[in-house]
């Protein structure tokens, strides 16, 4: 018992707290780090997932409003068909740097093989388009937590209640 006592006596506290503080400090960090990845790849997901929708509503309009009309046939037309053209070059770019995905592969699909309005009517492109864009939804889904309401902490600042 006295060596045990003699031995404790002879250790550095201060240093081992330091040690124990340091450890504790790397575990916190590696763990807010993968906590930061994770959620900066889902927010990718979630970048493409609005853009790729906003170009099928785009077309899903376009195709609404022209209808059965062969070419261009106004000037209000031609810049539809422009804008909803230059739209879905920019889901192709943000596309283009994600990693081999079947998602991104129907989006492809649904999306490159069409260069004139009387393309755009096909059906199957818009529901292949469709089906690409929820299955991106799919993977930008957020994490339940995100969600969660959060009880205020004690360093919260007090907030009036509106309602009298």
């Amino acid at each position: 018992m006295h060596r045990i006592l003699s031995f404790l006596s002879s250790l550095d506290w201060v240093s081992l707290s330091a040690l124990f503080v340091a450890i504790l400090s790397f575990v916190i960090a590696r763990k807010t780090m993968k906590d930061a990845e994770d959620s900066w790849k889902q927010q990718k997901w979630f970048d493409l997932y609005v853009k790729a929708d906003e170009g099928y509503n785009t077309l899903d309009r376009y195709c609404a409003i022209y209808k059965g009309v062969a070419g261009i046939g106004t000037i209000q037309q031609e810049e539809d068909w422009n804008s909803l053209m230059f739209l879905i070059r920019q889901v192709h770019a943000m596309a283009m740097v994600f990693p081999k995905h079947p998602a991104i592969d129907k989006l492809v699909k649904a999306t490159t093989t069409f260069n004139n309005p009387s393309n755009a009517y096909e059906m199957v492109r818009l529901r292949l388009f469709l089906e690409a864009v929820m299955d991106l939804r799919d993977m930008a889904v957020l994490h339940p937590s995100v969600l969660e309401i959060r009880k205020p902490t004690q360093f919260a600042l007090p907030t009036k209640n509106p309602l009298p």
